[in-house]
């Protein structure tokens, strides 16, 4: 655990210069574990997502601009530290001798559901690592909606630690649905994968990059539990409506009476990707649509 500790211990020096960035809200597992939980389990990348909804470009610049003024605040202050700006996959590097951590903004989610919230470290991390700081996190909904996703999609023992907390808390509620859905239709895989996912074997994962992170127990069989108990949760609370959504959006006519997402970037990408496969292979479209139909009936 000692590497992970000297890890977020950087990560506590480089957060409040991210907190005077206005056009940037904490998002992920630092979010959640640092922030929303009492640090439950260790968490050491910086997750960002960029406030405004502007059109590429302008958000790339300004994201670029954003994550400059960070470094040289930065460099100021890690005088050791080796500080690389990767433009562009909007990431920096930070590098000491004892540990290095990544700060990454998502290029493609862009946009919050509602205002971000104001968050101060959480009592534990500011007893055991001597630190404080406040820093502006995106809605609940939106936090949580990004993980579930991750956990259905990439079911890395972390994500489904941080879900295991979220079923055993709050549950799945109606906020934190509408989260899920706006991720859901951001995501790279096809809706019925996401929501019908093929079980991955995370037994290494959890050995090598999550033993460690937290003193509580989270065995595999802990794991695989609630990796269907989360499945299980979103089928149970997805109404004729939320379904009547998802299809049509599938079929490339999405019905924004139902859930107003038209105007965020990553829902508007997959949505071009939907008609132009309708317009270019209307048959493998269709495949598509009869899939996502059999997994929500």
């Amino acid at each position: 655990m000692s590497n992970y500790k000297q890890q977020v211990s950087l990560l506590l020096q480089v957060l409040p210069e991210v907190a005077k960035e206005p056009i940037f809200a904490l998002h992920g597992g630092t979010a959640i574990n640092l922030f929303v939980r009492d640090m439950p389990r260790l968490s050491v990348d910086i997750d960002l997502t960029y406030i405004p909804i502007e059109d590429r470009k302008t958000s790339f610049k300004n994201i670029i601009d954003g994550l400059d003024r960070i470094k040289t605040q930065l460099e100021k202050m890690l005088l050791e530290a080796s500080i690389t700006l990767k433009r562009d996959k909007l990431k920096l590097q930070i590098t000491t001798v004892k540990a290095q951590i990544k700060l990454e903004v998502n290029q493609i989610n862009r946009g919050i559901m509602d205002d971000t919230v104001r968050l101060p470290l959480c009592e534990k991390t500011q007893e055991e690592f001597d630190a404080f700081c406040a820093i502006p996190v995106v809605p609940l909904g939106q936090l949580y909606g990004g993980k579930i996703c991750a956990a259905l999609d990439r079911q890395h023992p972390r994500d489904l630690f941080d879900v295991k907390y979220l079923l055993e808390n709050e549950g799945f509620t109606e906020e934190i649905k509408k989260g899920f859905i706006l991720f859901l239709l951001s995501s790279n895989r096809p809706l019925h994968e996401m929501l019908h996912p093929h079980f991955i074997d995370q037994r290494e994962t959890l050995i090598n990059q999550f033993d460690g992170m937290s003193p509580e127990p989270f065995t595999y069989e802990d794991f695989e539990k609630n990796r269907k108990e989360l499945i299980k949760t979103i089928y149970q609370n997805l109404t004729d409506k939320d379904k009547e959504f998802l299809l049509s959006f599938g079929e490339g006519t999405p019905n924004w009476a139902i859930y107003d997402f038209e105007r965020f970037p990553a829902v508007q990408w997959k949505l071009r990707n939907l008609v132009k496969l309708k317009n270019a292979n209307p048959e493998k479209h269709e495949k598509f649509v009869v899939s996502l139909k059999e997994v929500l009936c």
